[in-house]
């Protein structure tokens, strides 16, 4: 059986990658941000991320105007670098993760919430058997 998503959730940016896009998932996940379920925060660096990934799939402007109405929606709330480097750069000094991964956990750390990951990227589950993290970790794929 599946666990429930609720409460306040740090997203990475593979998160917001199934809500703009609207996959299967991502509509799902929009859903409970409406009915005020779950509530989400990112980082700007997910949110680079995000652009990014979009713009080489769908065109710069596409991605800008995707982006631009995902922040004023005020679904997500979007968390500066400023108030995530120092907890980011610990993880990245002693895992083995991409730098948004440590922001993502930074976040999630420094809010007190679980990370929420699309799906079960081979680095975070080879790090989380070395040594779990200290925050909890959720997988969008183990959920919705």
């Amino acid at each position: 059986m599946k666990r429930e998503l609720k409460g306040a959730l740090a997203f990475d940016a593979s998160v917001l990658i199934e809500m703009v896009f609207f996959s299967k998932r991502g509509r799902k996940l929009v859903d409970l941000l409406i009915k005020d379920i779950v509530y989400a925060y990112t980082t700007e660096i997910a949110l680079t991320e995000l652009k990014y990934v979009l713009c080489r799939r769908i065109g710069r402007e596409e991605a800008q105007d995707r982006v631009h109405k995902l922040i004023q929606s005020g679904y997500v709330s979007v968390v500066g670098t400023s108030e995530l480097w120092e907890i980011a750069a610990e993880y990245k000094c002693e895992r083995a993760i991409s730098l948004a991964d440590c922001f993502t956990l930074a976040l999630a750390k420094k809010l007190k919430m679980p990370a929420l990951f699309a799906k079960r990227e081979r680095e975070l589950i080879e790090e989380m058997e070395r040594k779990p993290f200290d925050v909890k970790v959720i997988f969008l794929e183990d959920i919705l």
